[in-house]
């Protein structure tokens, strides 16, 4: 994934866009919003500061709430899925697996259980024939 300052501001566009939203404030802009440990496997870690205190970051439940109440925008935004976006300590919004109605080591028993059946049938069978012959 090519990832540069374009990408970069994106980011953290859609995060303060996230953070006005969830807030109902128009404080957080997007030099809020401060991207560490920038790696090439498009790996880092970022803080939200609030803009009328100065200094202060904004909790990180506050920023988990935000991420979260708009996820899908986000990946919308990069054209990824939740598969291929991933925030560390948010999880993520995807459905979970389907459990099926029967357990699959229930099939499986009653697969192997038929052919057993099957079998035990068969050579009774051919067991009467040839008594028979």
């Amino acid at each position: 994934y090519a990832w540069d300052a374009n990408e970069e501001y994106l980011f953290k566009a859609m995060v303060a866009f996230a953070m006005r939203r969830y807030s109902s404030k128009s404080t957080t802009q997007i030099s809020n919003v401060l991207l560490c440990n920038v790696t090439d496997r498009v790996s880092f870690w970022f803080v939200v500061t609030d803009s009328s205190k100065n200094v202060t970051t904004v909790p990180g439940s506050e920023v988990e709430a935000a991420i979260r109440m708009n996820r899908n925008r986000i990946n919308n935004a990069f054209l990824l899925s939740d598969k291929t976006l991933q925030f560390l300590k948010i999880t993520s919004t995807l459905s979970p697996p389907v459990e099926p109605s029967t357990p699959v080591w229930l099939i499986v028993f009653g697969v192997v259980l038929c052919l057993i059946v099957a079998g035990i049938v068969f050579l009774i069978v051919s067991g009467i024939q040839k008594h028979k012959k």
